[in-house]
C-alpha cells in the first residue's frame, strides 16, 4: 500500500457498540455523491479488553481453532472501528453501498488477555475518489496495548460495489485448477447460519439475515458474511496443522449464497527447519468449480500467547 496521505483529522473515544451503529447508518444513504476530499482519515478508538464469554462463544462457532484469541477475531472489532469512522460527517459515502472485497490481517505480538486496546484507524482515500467509479478506499486497523503493535487488520471496501452488473457484461470464471491443493472436510452451512453468525459478530448487515431483506439488495437468498468463510478456513487451517495463524491475506470473489455446501483447498509449503510457515487457500463451492475467496496464510511455531 502507498505511504499515507496527511491525515485530515484525528479523534479519540470509546469504541461504540455495533447493531446501535448500524441504525444510524441508513440516513448514510442521503450523503451528496459530489466533492470527495482527497485527504485520508484518521481515527483513534478505545476498546476493553476481549471478554472471555464472548471469545469462548466464537470459538464454539469454530471448533478447529487452536489459538488462544484467533486472528480473525479481531476483525470484528476492526468491523466496529470501520463502522464507527463511516458514521463521521467527513466520510463522503453512504455507508450501506460499501462493499468488503479483500482483508489481510497479521498477527505482531500476542495480546495481553487483562488489558484494553487503543485502535487507530487510517482511511486511505484513493487518488480519484470523487468519481465513484470502482473507487476502492483502504482501512488499515492497528491493534495497541501500551504501545506495544499487537495486530493489524488491513480491508478494502468499493464504493457502490453492490449495484447490479451491466446487462450483457457478467463473465463467469473459470474453474480453479486445484492439482497441487489438499482439501478439507466439507462446510455445510445451512440458510440460518447468516442469523447464527450475525448474532455473534453484531453484523446484521440485510444482506445475510433473511430472503425477505436480501432480495432488496439484489440477492434472491441471504449470502454469508465473507469474514465467516475466512475464520472457518482458519479453523480448517488450524485443525490440520495444530498451529495458530498469525497472517491471513484474502481476496473476496464471488458472494457465498446460502444454503451451500462449500469447501477449503490449501496448499501448505512445509519447511520443518522455519518457524513461520506459509501456504495458499481457496474455498470454493462442493465441486470445486467456483471460487467465493482466495488468497495466503502463516502459521508458526514460536508464536506463544500469553
Amino acid at each position: 500500500m502507498s505511504s499515507l496521505k496527511q491525515a485530515s483529522m484525528s479523534k479519540e473515544k470509546e469504541l461504540p457498540a455495533l447493531p446501535f451503529m448500524l441504525l444510524r447508518a441508513v440516513p448514510t444513504m442521503i450523503r451528496r455523491r459530489g466533492h470527495v476530499s482527497p485527504n485520508d482519515l484518521h481515527f483513534t478508538f478505545q476498546v476493553d479488553a476481549i471478554a472471555p464469554d464472548h471469545l469462548a462463544k466464537y470459538k464454539q462457532a469454530f471448533p478447529g481453532l487452536q489459538s488462544k484469541v484467533p486472528l480473525t477475531y479481531f476483525y470484528l472489532l476492526a468491523q466496529r472501528a470501520h463502522l464507527a469512522a463511516m458514521l463521521d460527517p467527513e466520510f463522503p459515502w453512504p455507508i450501506l453501498g460499501m462493499v468488503h472485497v479483500a482483508n489481510a490481517m497479521a498477527y505482531h505480538n500476542p495480546p495481553d488477555m487483562n488489558h484494553g486496546f487503543t485502535i487507530d484507524v487510517n482511511i486511505e482515500m484513493p487518488e480519484r475518489a470523487a468519481t465513484r467509479k470502482r473507487v476502492r478506499p483502504i482501512y488499515k486497523v492497528e491493534f495497541f496495548q501500551n504501545g506495544l503493535l499487537i495486530a493489524e487488520c488491513m480491508s478494502t471496501y468499493q464504493v457502490g460495489g453492490g449495484e447490479p452488473p451491466t446487462v450483457g457484461r457478467r463473465r463467469e470464471a473459470p474453474a480453479p485448477d486445484l492439482t497441487d491443493y489438499e482439501r478439507a472436510e466439507l462446510w455445510q452451512l445451512g440458510s440460518d447460519l447468516g442469523r447464527s453468525y450475525a448474532h455473534l459478530s453484531g453484523d446484521y448487515n440485510p444482506i445475510h439475515l433473511h430472503p425477505w431483506l436480501s432480495r432488496w439488495f439484489g440477492f434472491s437468498r441471504p449470502i454469508i458474511h465473507g469474514m465467516y468463510s475466512v475464520a472457518q478456513a482458519q479453523s480448517d487451517l488450524e485443525k490440520q496443522f495444530s498451529l495458530p495463524v498469525i497472517a491471513m491475506d484474502i481476496a473476496f470473489r464471488r458472494p457465498l449464497i446460502l444454503p451451500a455446501n462449500a469447501a477449503l483447498h490449501y496448499q501448505h509449503k512445509h519447511k520443518k527447519l522455519e518457524k513461520v510457515q506459509q501456504g495458499k487457500l481457496i474455498v470454493t463451492d462442493a465441486m470445486g468449480k467456483k471460487v467465493y475467496l482466495d488468497g495466503e496464510y502463516a502459521n508458526s511455531r514460536s508464536f506463544e500467547f500469553k
